[in-house]
């Protein structure tokens, strides 16, 4: 008799499978990493990574995305329980999470930096789509926490908020490689190209959001 798994044993093995991926992550560079190694760490057949995932992008790329999506859903929580009230007080909190960001998701924001140059071509259209779309979902739902606290944004551009730091976050990690090639430090220096990732993060950011708020004030003054 076949050895048919109910949905839920799938999706513990497509998780387990996932997990191994991100403690691998965590220590070695993506280009370092084989399916041999996530199958090894995962404790299961090399064939097997092949009934859940189609490509080792696949794999991250379903890692991002749901680590992004947690990450949003823990944020409209925290959010829930300890509100801001203005402008002010949501720029010194996005600082504070700009950095915790970067500290405390480190894994996280490095695969971040490969989405578009690396995942995205070779990952699971399928699985991609549905991805975005709970990831989507977290973020809208996080806008809405933060709208309604802070009114003169709305929905729509409290949750674009969250996009635009991981971009600046992204971008500048790619920038910070520049003095490297393959993972091995060049033997010139390249001045120009050494980013403080958490102080010039929270300084375009905070460019970024100064510009927001004054243009929603402006407009709100306007209105009223």
């Amino acid at each position: 008799m076949a050895n048919v798994r109910t949905p839920d044993q799938k999706t513990a093995k497509a998780q387990r499978i996932a997990a191994a991926a991100w403690q691998l992550f965590a220590q070695h560079t993506f280009s370092d990493i084989s399916m041999a190694m996530i199958a090894q760490q995962a404790g299961v057949a090399k064939g097997t990574l092949f009934n859940y995932y189609q490509s080792k992008e696949s794999i991250f790329m379903a890692l991002l995305l749901t680590g992004y999506r947690d990450y949003f859903t823990e944020l409209a929580a925290k959010w829930t329980a300890q509100p801001v009230t203005t402008s002010a007080q949501l720029k010194t909190r996005l600082m504070d999470q700009t950095r915790t960001l970067i500290s405390d998701h480190a894994t996280l924001v490095r695969l971040n930096a490969l989405r578009g140059p690396v995942l995205e071509a070779h990952a699971d259209r399928a699985q991609t789509e549905q991805g975005r779309r709970d990831l989507y979902t977290a973020n809208l739902a996080l806008g809405r926490v933060v709208a309604a606290q802070v009114p003169i944004l709305s929905t729509a551009q409290a949750s674009h908020l969250f996009v635009i730091q991981s971009a600046i976050i992204s971008g500048l990690m790619n920038l910070s490689g520049l003095d490297q090639f393959n993972h091995t430090t060049l033997n010139v220096d390249f001045p120009a190209f050494q980013i403080d990732l958490t102080a010039e993060a929270c300084q375009t950011f905070g460019y970024y959001l100064d510009g927001i708020f004054q243009e929603e004030i402006n407009d709100s003054e306007k209105h009223a």
